[in-house]
């Protein structure tokens, strides 16, 4: 399976496609006035004029004129702004209508309409935009990650997901509410070292854990734990064995001292 295009215009189109289907059988069934459903036309065409929006912005960075240093700074400052707004509103508009597909029974689409936050953030990234709607980014991660099994292409989404991590939020990166084990950022982190234990790849697994280790040191010990269970498991080859065996010895130890 090949990764999603990171392109704004090949994201529009998919969206499209998947959200004409929802917006027709919405209508063959007598557009319910009852409320549970919210009508798919009106996010599609709140949809179509965000991407109208961001493909504006995004022409503006290349093709705009030069402008004094401060004003440059200033309007840089602004259009990073915008697209988190933007961004943030596309990513929600996504979900609105996903869910729509999903009342409809449209379950595929549903699925399709929520990975496409996944391209989607990784545009708004790129960028230099924040993320702060990071739970559907995540699922449609954790989607990928499940059946991605070429090494190159793990290898390209593990990229991606340090992507995606550099872009989240300082607030939702200084994840001072640890109480919820299914928190969007600590999912995050660990599917970036599960990406990176899978690609077989020694450099990616150093810097995966190293994250890791850093941002969710609670979650060390039983993160090599599940690893080395997985070793066996698995038959993982042994460079990575002896990788994940390293950082076990070490975070088990440490957890033995405290």
């Amino acid at each position: 399976m090949q990764l999603p295009l990171v392109d704004i215009n090949s994201i529009a189109d998919s969206f499209h496609d998947l959200a004409n289907d929802v917006t027709e059988a919405y209508e063959d069934i007598g557009q319910p006035s009852s409320g549970e459903i919210q009508p798919p036309d009106l996010i599609m065409q709140a949809m179509h004029k965000l991407f109208d929006l961001l493909r504006a912005l995004d022409n503006c960075r290349i093709d705009c004129a030069p402008i004094p240093e401060q004003s440059r700074k200033d309007q840089s400052a602004m259009a990073n702004h915008d697209i988190h707004e933007l961004g943030d509103y596309g990513i929600n508009l996504l979900i609105d209508i996903s869910i729509c597909a999903k009342n409809l029974k449209m379950e595929r689409h549903s699925r399709e309409l929520e990975n496409l936050t996944f391209p989607l953030a990784i545009w708004i990234a790129r960028q230099s935009g924040e993320l702060s709607t990071l739970e559907p980014v995540v699922n449609a991660l954790a989607i990928l990650a499940n059946t991605v099994g070429e090494p190159l292409y793990l290898e390209q989404l593990y990229l991606l997901t340090g992507e995606i991590q550099d872009a989240v939020s300082p607030l939702l990166q200084s994840d001072r509410d640890r109480s919820n084990p299914n928190r969007p950022w600590r999912v995050l982190l660990l599917n970036r070292a599960i990406i990176a234990t899978r690609s077989h790849r020694s450099e990616l697994m150093e810097e995966a854990y190293g994250n890791l280790v850093e941002k969710l040191p609670e979650d060390a010990a039983g993160f090599f734990r599940q690893g080395m269970e997985q070793m066996e498991a698995l038959n993982y080859p042994d460079h990575v064995r002896d990788i994940v065996l390293r950082y076990f010895h070490k975070w088990s130890a440490q957890r033995t001292l405290h």
